[in-house]
C-alpha cells in the first residue's frame, strides 16, 4: 500500500523521536514520587471506555515529555500531538489497539521505574513508530491533519 502524504509521515517521525528523547531524559530526570502517578493513570486507562481513552493517552504522553524537565521538548511534543491528534483519535478507537497500548504504557512506566533511559526512550519509539504504521498503511481514509 502507498503510504499517506509525506508530511504524515514526518510528524510522526518527529514525534516519536522526541518522545523517545524526552522518554530517555524522563527515566534519568523524574522524581521517584512521579511515577506512582503514571502508573496509576496506565491503570485507569486499561479500565478506560473508549471513548475516554484517546484523551488518557495524550495525557499520559504529556506527563511523560514533562517529567524529562525539558520545557522546550515538551513543547514540541505537544505541538506535534496536537497536529496529529485527528488521526490518533481515530486509531485509538480500536479496541484491540487500546489493549495493546495499554500493554506499551506498562513496559515504558516498568522502564522509568528502572531508570533505564535507553530502555525507555527504545520503547516509546516503537511504540509510536506501531502507531505510525497503523495510521499510514491500515487506515484506508485518514481524517485531515494540520499542514502548518
Amino acid at each position: 500500500m502507498t503510504p499517506k502524504p509525506p508530511l504524515l509521515l514526518d510528524l510522526f517521525e518527529a514525534l516519536a523521536e522526541i518522545e523517545a528523547l524526552c522518554a530517555t531524559l524522563a527515566a534519568q530526570r523524574a522524581r521517584g514520587a512521579d511515577l506512582p502517578a503514571l502508573e496509576v493513570a496506565v491503570e485507569r486507562m486499561a479500565q478506560a471506555d473508549p471513548a475516554d481513552y484517546p484523551s488518557m493517552n495524550f495525557d499520559f504522553h504529556d506527563r511523560v515529555c514533562r517529567l524529562a524537565r525539558n520545557g522546550e521538548l515538551a513543547r514540541v511534543a505537544d505541538g506535534l500531538r496536537q497536529r496529529l491528534a485527528p488521526l490518533r483519535r481515530v486509531q485509538l478507537a480500536r479496541a484491540d489497539r487500546q489493549q495493546r497500548s495499554v500493554g506499551e504504557h506498562r513496559a515504558l512506566v516498568m522502564a522509568l521505574y528502572e531508570r533505564d533511559g535507553p530502555l525507555a526512550g527504545s520503547i516509546m519509539r516503537a511504540h509510536l513508530r506501531f502507531a505510525m504504521r497503523e495510521v499510514l498503511f491500515t487506515n484506508p481514509q485518514p481524517p485531515s491533519c494540520a499542514t502548518s
